[in-house]
């Protein structure tokens, strides 16, 4: 038996560029974009990192306290909001295009 293989892909660039016409990106819509971005997916990772980290013990010997605590929340807050910049884009987009369909149109 074969093993099966799964792969996602996209169209090519110039497949999309053939299907819809090329207007440029409203500098006010980007910002919104962003915003939701950073929000939705900051949200997200925040999230899974409070749960990774709930899942752990505290060691018996080397364990910084209060200190490690407080230092290890900031770095979970710091590695969110970049996983969420770098990586937000591939969930947050779908999103935010059906926000954005809902909205009434102007």
């Amino acid at each position: 038996m074969m093993p099966t293989t799964i792969s996602a892909t996209r169209p090519s660039p110039a497949a999309t560029a053939a299907a819809a016409p090329v207007t440029a990106p409203d500098p006010k819509e980007l910002e919104i974009r962003e915003k939701f971005q950073d929000f939705v997916a900051g949200t997200f990772y925040k999230t899974m990192l409070k749960a990774l980290r709930s899942g752990q013990r505290k060691p018996a010997y080397v364990y910084g306290g209060q200190a490690e605590e407080v230092f290890q929340g900031q770095m979970d807050q710091i590695v969110a909001e970049q996983l969420a910049r770098t990586h937000g884009a591939q969930f947050a987009d779908p999103l935010f295009d059906s926000y954005a369909n809902s909205l009434p149109r102007r």
